[in-house]
């Protein structure tokens, strides 16, 4: 029921989403507008494969690696990202995409940092609890 609710909100948000691009006085309010459509389209699609791996008794892969190196490829990668947002906020005319952009990738990369050592963390429990 939590997915079918996350899916009713993200739906929500793209319609948002389409609705503020149509009536976009500006191009960095239409972009900013049907990148958050993809993006919602995109969390919809997630939560649908994570309803059928759970169907399958299979695990379902997340936003996130489940290797420590992965996650921190990942973090890089979305550094690089935050980097050209900020860059692209220079210009006045895709100063707010550049600040989503660059807001957007510091969370995924806080997010994907976290989940790095949380495995590595992890990893060292189970070793603690052989060892015992």
């Amino acid at each position: 029921m939590r997915r079918l609710n996350a899916a009713a909100a993200a739906a929500i948000i793209a319609l948002l989403g389409l609705i503020s691009a149509a009536r976009a006085q500006s191009n960095d309010l239409y972009v900013l507008g049907i990148a958050l459509f993809v993006a919602c389209i995109g969390v919809v699609m997630l939560l649908i494969k994570q309803h059928f791996d759970a169907r399958e008794d299979r695990p379902s892969g997340a936003f996130l690696p489940s290797e420590p190196d992965s996650c921190f490829v990942v973090t890089f990668l979305l550094g690089l990202l935050a980097v050209v947002g900020l860059i692209a906020a220079t210009s006045p005319e895709l100063y707010r995409v550049g600040l989503g952009v660059f807001a957007v990738s510091i969370i995924g990369a806080g997010a994907a940092l976290k989940r790095g050592y949380d495995l590595i963390d992890r990893g060292h429990a189970e070793d603690h609890a052989d060892a015992h």
